[in-house]
């Protein structure tokens, strides 16, 4: 999927096909945040007023660009665990425990995809202080689309754990889902820093 240009996965994403889906485009629009956190450290480096954030910077970048590549791998981890579960489905349905272990991996990837996007959003509070201001309303969007991108990897751990028939592993993952979704908090902070930025 990551190979798609931008126009396939949307066409792609347009039709029939349930891959990509809302896992893949959690995905998508997380390594989209980070981007644009990384756009704007890249014209802020080297800029004199900004010079003693330079070697932090640069460490931003090298965590931005594993960040980003991260989340673009999910998107086909994602749409790789949804067809084990579909597979599942259609060759053992009445096999439980096959089917069990589909979901488990299932929610693995959103799952990953939502402490990436912690990373993300906290490289962004920081770069909200440390990049151009002529800069600042990319660091709002990125922690806009983060902010999104937690929700919705949320809700894809709890679509496949919703499933699952052991509800004591369910019930452990959606804990660990539900603390890492509070960031969206931050997230939201980070807009109305910049908000208030532009309004005064």
């Amino acid at each position: 999927m990551r190979d798609l240009t931008i126009d396939q996965f949307s066409e792609e994403l347009f039709s029939k096909s349930p891959v990509p889906g809302g896992g893949g485009v959690a995905a998508f629009t997380g390594s989209l945040a980070v981007s644009l956190g990384a756009m704007a450290t890249n014209l802020t480096v080297g800029k004199k007023k900004y010079e003693e954030y330079n070697d932090e910077l640069e460490e931003i970048l090298v965590r931005a660009d594993r960040l980003r590549k991260h989340l673009l791998d999910l998107i086909d981890e994602d749409a790789k665990v949804y067809n084990e579960v579909s597979r599942a489905y259609k060759i053992s349905p009445r096999d439980d425990s096959e089917i069990e272990k589909a979901l488990e991996r299932a929610a693995q990837p959103p799952l990953m995809m939502m402490r990436d996007i912690i990373e993300v959003i906290n490289m962004l509070d920081g770069l909200s202080e440390k990049t151009s201001r002529l800069l600042i309303s990319d660091i709002g969007v990125g922690a806009t689309l983060a902010g999104a991108a937690l929700n919705s990897a949320y809700l894809n751990v709890l679509a496949n754990t919703r499933l699952m028939k052991d509800r004591d592993k369910a019930e452990a993952t959606e804990k660990v889902a539900g603390e890492l979704s509070v960031y969206t908090k931050t997230a939201d902070e980070i807009y109305k820093k910049v908000l208030i930025f532009f309004k005064g």
